[in-house]
């Protein structure tokens, strides 16, 4: 890694900037006063805050826990795909998705609402339409835009600027939350703060509501599991990190809170009434942080306050813009989305994901405010499905590894989803916490429109990735059917109110629309689902014939190789025992005492038949090996499924048998050949001698064949020390042993390295070898690597890294090399 790249790297306090950011911005100067004090007073409030803090910590730890053990800036979307599979891995984007995008959003419009309550009408200019109450102007919408381009093309252009603005902004928001609080709190009576809880429901009620609403309100600190490969620390150092940032966005959120009702206006006895009377105010009684800043520091303090917000708003833009480019190039890169998503710039920004978002971004103004903020009460629901994936799979990830502590939090943060989930589904049973009725239709909707991409990319599949998991389709239409369900029954139960009044000008007609709308959402997917389950069925159906008529080949093949073994065997006896008689000769001729005999056999002649009797033994043993019954039961000739024969033997007989090989036709292509130990305390070990035997022969022959004339190949063997090895069930004395194969050869391209477990690639570039050679390897235990001279010459070093158990020596004769 350069210096420059070095620079790239986010430290530890762009990190807490980052997680802040995204997690917190503008709802936290809005939602105290309009949900948490009318809800749950301020002793409520803050207890209800610090209980959410604690509960979050344990979701966030489960995240850290698998950003450590998966170093992967897919976030939450990685740990799925790699622990639960495909399926459930685009559901967690898919919900991480609208939930980034929603507080996008939400913190880009409120950049002109902040603007319409302080200058007033001044951008309001060009009236387009009305939607949900809140209307559109043509002055405001060109706001919206400027504001979502020129962040969006600063995230894309800025480079390291954009992480040193991001933190200056997060320290400076944090700091002057604590700075306006302090001060605040030392000019006002603390009897403001009475009564401590709202008086006309049950506290504890009170803080359980406020309480469930947590995903809400940290949803996006966990964003920073999408930078990991920009950490320049350890990922075991991150969860110290999202501990501060967790700390701070519950500070922030309590001091907010708490400054909403330190000054209210003096024609209101508590913070009750005023509270009470606020959704009728105006200006900045109407915004009770505001009003309170105002109040006490006057228009400096209301300064001071923007700037805080526009540094909130900052913080989440930038974060949020890059954590949707890092969740799009990283579903580009698994194949879901197209491969343009994949591009990135020379700084490795994904430019192209993150101008993606600006685009469709620029559509958002024209659904309103209102809108906006019914997508956004979506976040609750869909943020706790992300928190119960991330539980889930730490919990996996800790039953795997035995970790009992790992295990219990995972459970633990499982059952916190679940109640973040289904507790603001069911209407009336929070305290003003239930989703409003248009964002159970938005939750609805999106579901149908991400199962009709997730049928899309199943239908695309090449590689068979998706469609193996029935509970997320459940999931799924669960979901839906849930979500319309409680739609209807709102939008009913609404219009039968405005029907007693007399205020619903509708007919029977529109509620008949209703349910047909619901039927309409549920047909969706449940079609989706048949022809998902039609083709998996078909997909089965094909995979069984395929397999069946695999199994018919490999039997023919295992036939046909078990017959020629045994007609070769014959005429191989034959040639053996010609080999035999011959040594007899050579031996009488060598013990004759006439030194100029004309008959006498050279010595040359006899050390070629004592390695042709070598040669024909390893044949024989090769044969044996492919007429062996057991064998031929379990598959054949497959490396996973050859029974090992283990036995002692001695290192130094078994490298000068490879020498005698391969010494012959090393001479011939004159290349310096050499086979010698290196540092073999240990030469006496078990093995399988005709498995190690074959792994060796392959990889000389390929350093033989490969090597030009007057090139150089050279085998060494080195004990590099000692293991405990299994053997027989047990853990007994071994050493490892390194086996380099050196060679002068052309360099082994790197596209040939990657794919040397796959038989077929291998053999179109005429290294069949070394499949066979990663099969060995691989059944006795060991490793392999190959190191080629890439920039500094021709040639190569394979290495393979053998654990094996020690032998007690014979005291045999050592071989001579």
């Amino acid at each position: 890694m350069d210096k420059q790249t070095q620079k790239n790297l986010l430290s530890p306090l762009h990190v807490w900037a980052l997680s802040l950011g995204c997690a917190v911005g503008w709802g936290a100067f809005m939602v105290p006063a309009n949900l948490f004090i009318p809800t749950a007073g301020p002793l409520g409030t803050m207890l209800a805050m610090g209980i959410s803090t604690a509960l979050l910590l344990v979701i966030g730890a489960n995240f850290c826990r698998l950003a450590e053990k998966y170093h992967d800036d897919g976030g939450i979307v990685a740990y799925v795909r790699n622990i639960i599979g495909h399926d459930h891995a685009f559901l967690a984007a898919w919900i991480l998705l609208i939930a980034y995008l929603s507080i996008l959003w939400a913190n880009a419009t409120a950049t002109v609402l902040l603007f319409r309550f302080l200058h007033g009408d001044l951008l309001s200019w060009g009236y387009l339409y009305t939607i949900a109450g809140f209307d559109i102007y043509f002055g405001e919408m060109l706001a919206v835009w400027l504001v979502i381009i020129v962040f969006g093309l600063f995230t894309c252009y800025s480079g390291t600027l954009a992480r040193y603005l991001n933190t200056f902004c997060a320290i400076l928001f944090f700091l002057s939350v604590i700075i306006l609080s302090a001060a605040m709190f030392s000019q006002v009576d603390t009897s403001v703060f009475k009564p401590a809880f709202q008086t006309y429901t049950n506290p504890i009620m009170q803080i359980f509501s406020m309480v469930m609403l947590a995903p809400w309100m940290f949803f996006g600190f966990e964003a920073v599991t999408h930078a990991c490969d920009d950490f320049d620390f350890s990922s075991k150092r991150l969860f110290p990190i999202v501990i501060a940032a967790v700390l701070s966005g519950g500070l922030i959120y309590i001091l907010l809170a708490a400054m909403a009702i330190m000054s209210i206006p003096p024609e209101y006895a508590s913070w009750t009434t005023y509270i009470a009377q606020r959704p009728h105010l105006e200006g900045l009684a109407g915004l009770p942080v505001f009003h309170s800043v105002h109040a006490v520091f006057g228009r400096e303090g209301l300064l001071f306050l923007c700037v805080s917000i526009d540094c909130a708003i900052i913080t989440s833009l930038m974060g949020l813009y890059r954590t949707c480019g890092r969740l799009l190039y990283f579903m580009a890169r698994c194949e879901v989305l197209p491969a343009w998503f994949s591009k990135r710039a020379a700084d490795e920004t994904p430019r192209n994901a993150i101008i993606f978002v600006m685009l469709i971004s620029l559509l958002i103004p024209l659904l309103g405010r209102i809108s906006i903020v019914w997508l956004c009460d979506v976040i609750t629901v869909v943020g706790s499905v992300a928190y119960g994936y991330a539980s889930y799979c730490a919990y996996l990830l800790a039953k795997r590894e035995g970790s009992r502590q790992d295990k219990f939090r995972g459970i633990f943060g499982v059952f916190i989803s679940c109640l973040f989930f289904f507790c603001p589904l069911l209407p009336g049973l929070l305290l003003g916490g239930s989703l409003d009725t248009e964002s159970y239709l938005m939750l609805s909707v999106w579901s149908i429109l991400g199962f009709i991409y997730y049928w899309y990319v199943f239908k695309h599949d090449t590689h068979n990735r998706f469609g193996h998991s029935t509970s997320m389709c459940i999931m799924i239409l669960f979901l839906n059917f849930f979500s319309t369900s409680i739609w209807l029954r709102q939008v009913t139960e609404e219009r039968l109110k405005d029907a007693a009044t007399g205020s619903f000008t509708g007919g029977y007609s529109i509620i008949v629309a209703d349910s047909v709308v619901q039927m309409a959402m549920i047909m969706i997917i449940l079609l989706l689902m048949t022809n998902i389950f039609i083709t998996l069925k078909r997909r089965e159906h094909d995979m069984t014939r395929t397999l069946q008529q695999q199994h018919e080949v490999n039997h023919a093949q295992n036939t046909y190789l078990r017959n020629l073994a045994h007609d070769i065997r014959i005429p191989m006896e034959a040639a053996q025992l010609s080999v035999h008689h011959s040594l007899e000769n050579c031996t009488i001729c060598s013990a004759c005492a006439v030194e100029s005999c004309p008959h006498r056999i050279p010595d040359r002649l006899a050390n070629c038949l004592g390695q042709l009797d070598s040669h024909s033994q390893y044949l024989m043993s090769l044969i044996s090996s492919m007429l062996d019954k057991r064998n031929m039961k379990m598959g054949g000739i497959e490396m996973g499924k050859i029974p090992l024969d283990f036995a002692r033997m001695d290192w130094r007989y078994t490298l000068q048998h490879i020498k005698d090989i391969f010494a012959l036709k090393m001479q011939e292509k004159n290349i310096f050949f050499e086979v010698y130990p290196i540092e073999l305390p240990h030469p006496h070990v078990i093995c399988d001698t005709q498995r190690l035997e074959r792994l060796l022969i392959n990889l000389v022959s390929n350093a033989c064949e490969f090597t030009p004339n007057a090139g150089g190949v050279m085998v060494t063997l080195m004990e590099t020390g000692p293991a405990a090895v299994k053997y027989q069930g047990q853990d007994v004395p071994g050493a490892i042993y390194e086996i380099h194969i050196n060679d002068t050869g052309t360099n082994m391209p790197p596209a040939i390295i990657q794919h040397m477990a796959e038989p077929f690639e291998l053999e179109t570039s005429g290294l069949g070898g070394l499949y066979i050679v990663q099969g060995l390897t691989t059944l006795l235990g060991g490793s392999i690597k190959i190191n080629t001279n890439t920039g500094q010459g021709p040639g190569k070093d394979i290495v393979v890294t053998l654990p094996l158990p020690l032998a007690e020596p014979l005291f045999e004769p050592a071989a001579e090399f």
